[in-house]
């Protein structure tokens, strides 16, 4: 492997690429040879890489360095510290979704963990995020997770994963959601029946969409020192906290266990710090629409999504009943269906 790497550590790499095995006594040395001066290097990155590819038989302790290192490396040593530019964002793509898909569930937290502590990220990789949930809700046996779940069924975890993920660019407290993610929320949505939708599914979507109508509103920039003081967050707390997708054992890592099941054990949001940051998005959305209208626009392409099909769903009803409660104006494009169903 031509990497520009000290003997030791290319030594060591050597070793693992022949045998083909990562064992948890390798995993403490590569932190010895990667972490001692607080940096994880270009070279390094490369390593961890191939490193991930060539080796079929790695540790549980593997995935938690895997997530860490490279977290660390795109998200905290590159400038400015806590933005992931184009190039880098091509160069992550490039290494975790070689056939376009998200194949593995270390290379999914990856990515999840990656778009949640940046301060600013390309949309392409939200929409890598979201592209996968969609896969594993929709076809399950092919997915990165659940591969046991019943398929078109919508649970706690995608919705806790979707709403972490669309809010995540831009920093704490971002309201945003674009286009294209408002897209996939609806496409997802018209994707499932009621039946298989759980409550919290229903509140990501309506208060996903609000948000989106909501989007002449900047993103906020928080400075450096903030992005230092989110990346010192995200190392103390850590160890305790479990990894969105992980913490159950290797079964979880086999993928034979069910899913939802696994996700109330681990509960790696917290009952508490969900039902806290529902409620202060929608606090941050009524402040929002106290000084934004619904734009002649914004109001066309609700209504041409609305009544894409014949059917409006009961979550579709409550996105109106949500929108037309909290927005000081609406265009009257949308007044036809607040009449029919009397909202």
């Amino acid at each position: 492997m031509a990497i520009d790497t000290p003997a030791q550590t290319k030594n060591l790499v050597d070793t693992l690429s022949a045998k083909k095995t990562i064992s948890a006594r390798d995993v403490v040395d590569l932190r010895r040879l990667v972490f001692p001066d607080g940096v994880v290097s270009t070279a390094e990155a490369t390593v961890i890489f191939h490193l991930d590819t060539a080796c079929g038989d790695k540790d549980q302790s593997w995935f938690d360095f895997y997530v860490e290192a490279l977290t660390d490396f795109f998200v905290w040593q590159s400038e400015p510290r806590g933005y992931v530019d184009e190039s880098l964002a091509g160069l992550l793509l490039r290494h975790i979704a070689k056939d376009g898909h998200i194949d593995e569930m270390s290379e999914l937290e990856l990515l999840i963990n990656i778009v949640d502590q940046a301060t600013s990220c390309p949309e392409q990789l939200a929409l890598a995020v979201l592209e996968a949930v969609r896969e594993s809700i929709l076809n399950p046996k092919t997915a990165a997770y659940g591969s046991n779940r019943a398929p078109a069924h919508v649970t706690e975890a995608d919705a806790a994963i979707i709403r972490k993920v669309i809010h995540a660019p831009g920093g704490d407290g971002s309201i945003v959601v674009t286009r294209r993610e408002a897209e996939f929320i609806f496409d997802l949505n018209d994707a499932l029946v009621d039946e298989n939708k759980v409550s919290e599914w229903d509140d990501v979507f309506v208060k996903a969409i609000a948000c989106h109508l909501t989007s002449s509103l900047p993103k906020p920039m928080p400075m450096t020192a903030i992005a230092e003081i989110k990346r010192q967050a995200w190392l103390d707390e850590k160890p305790t906290r479990g990894w969105m997708l992980r913490g159950i054992g290797q079964a979880f890592g086999h993928r034979d266990i069910p899913f939802a099941e696994a996700w109330r054990e681990i509960d790696p949001l917290g009952v508490q710090q969900a039902r806290e940051y529902r409620e202060a998005e929608e606090a941050g959305l009524r402040a929002a629409y106290a000084n934004e209208t619904v734009e002649r626009d914004e109001a066309a392409w609700l209504k041409s999504r609305l009544e894409r099909d014949d059917i409006l769903c009961a979550n579709e009803q409550e996105l109106l009943k949500f929108i037309k409660e909290i927005s000081p104006k609406i265009d009257p494009a949308l007044e036809p269906l607040f009449q029919k169903f009397e909202i």
